[in-house]
């Protein structure tokens, strides 16, 4: 018994270390694990050596790290990874193409935004950057994930702005329903240089896994405009999952 929960251990710490990477900065140092993991230092040593060794994390020099092409081989290995890229790459790049702006796909990851995919010039490389990694409820594409989540964010939204009553939130979840996106708050006293416009995908469940998030800048892009836009193209790839999920699967034919 005391192995089996030496075996789990060692996974949960694995897996810890590994969630450390990511984000608009994708490299991390000892230092930086620890700080994120509450470990110690002997530990995060060992971990990322034992992890450099199965391809799971490569040392990049200088004593940083980041994820490995093990990892990223595996992860687009996955049926449902791989149908979503599939269905989404097109449908963004044709996006990107007619707005000239940045365009991502993103998906939850706790209760910050994760981007999956981007597609930018190199002129709005510095977005991402200034993106990071925002909360759900302070940012439009966390919005729409969370207008059609299950319990719709009520936690999240009350852990983000303990002001904000539970009747207020649902209310401003209802509006972004009906307008089928989300996008940054208009007016005056908004000073935010980037705007956002998002809208969920849907495969075949009835809530959003992902969602699709165009940016633009202000008082330059409308920022209602750029939510239409992202709807438009969320529901092209949403028609292109339910196509695909409907074919029947080739694997047992024969030629």
């Amino acid at each position: 018994m005391s192995d089996i929960n030496g075996k789990r251990g060692v996974l949960q710490r694995a897996f810890d270390i590994l969630g450390c990477f990511g984000g608009p900065d994708p490299d991390r140092s000892v230092a930086d694990v620890c700080a994120m993991t509450g470990l110690p230092p002997a530990t995060v040593h060992r971990m990322l050596a034992t992890l450099s060794e199965h391809g799971a994390i490569d040392k990049v020099g200088r004593g940083r790290y980041r994820l490995g092409s093990r990892l990223w081989r595996l992860g687009h290995g996955v049926p449902d990874i791989r149908n979503l890229r599939d269905c989404a790459r097109p449908a963004l790049v044709d996006l990107h193409a007619s707005t000239r702006l940045p365009v991502a796909l993103a998906s939850a990851e706790g209760d910050r935004l994760h981007l999956i995919d981007k597609i930018a010039g190199r002129s709005t490389t510095a977005v991402w950057q200034q993106l990071g990694t925002p909360r759900l409820a302070e940012h439009p594409a966390g919005l729409a994930l969370l207008a059609w989540s299950e319990d719709q964010g009520v936690r999240i939204a009350q852990e983000t702005h303990p002001r904000f009553s539970e009747f207020a939130w649902r209310q401003h979840i209802a509006r972004i329903r009906q307008a089928g996106f989300a996008h940054s708050a208009t007016g005056a006293e908004y000073t935010a240089p980037l705007v956002w416009g998002a809208a969920p995908v849907f495969g075949d469940r009835p809530d959003a896994q992902v969602c699709v998030m165009l940016g633009g800048r202000r008082g330059q892009h409308p920022p209602v405009a750029l939510g239409r836009l992202a709807k438009t193209t969320a529901q092209d790839i949403s028609a292109a999952l339910r196509k695909l999920s409907s074919e029947p699967s080739l694997s047992g034919t024969h030629a």
